[in-house]
């Protein structure tokens, strides 16, 4: 049995019979992790954004980003965005999920959106 640790979802146990069956659990575990996070992060979406990008949406960009995060979060989840975590979940029987594979995916979807000549400072 192998456990993957995470700030928001707890403890979850995975059965070990196989490396197919591992992966299937995993990409649940961060599907859910990933979603918590995107619930969060589009509460404070101008924030961040002003933050992260030095962007200000106007009402019509927020919306395309925030249904751009929203389609993310549904979306399948690939674990080339998450390789450390499933080399860790390969060689130990213990995975301490972080925020940071989540920040990288997201902050790459955002970019995408988020082109330098539509910034707008203050």
């Amino acid at each position: 049995m192998k456990t993957v640790k995470s700030a928001l979802l707890g403890s979850k146990n995975l059965i070990d019979t196989n490396q197919e069956v591992l992966l299937v659990q995993l990409r649940e575990i961060i599907k859910e992790h990933r979603a918590l996070i995107i619930n969060r992060l589009v509460g404070e979406l101008p924030v961040y954004l002003d933050f992260k990008f030095q962007y200000k949406p106007d009402k019509d960009s927020s919306l395309k980003i925030k249904e751009e995060l929203m389609s993310l979060k549904n979306s399948v989840v690939v674990l080339q965005h998450y390789e450390s975590v499933v080399a860790q979940l390969m060689n130990r029987p213990v995975v301490h999920l972080t925020n940071e594979p989540f920040y990288q995916e997201i902050d790459q979807l955002l970019a995408s959106i988020v082109q330098p000549n539509q910034m707008k400072f203050a």
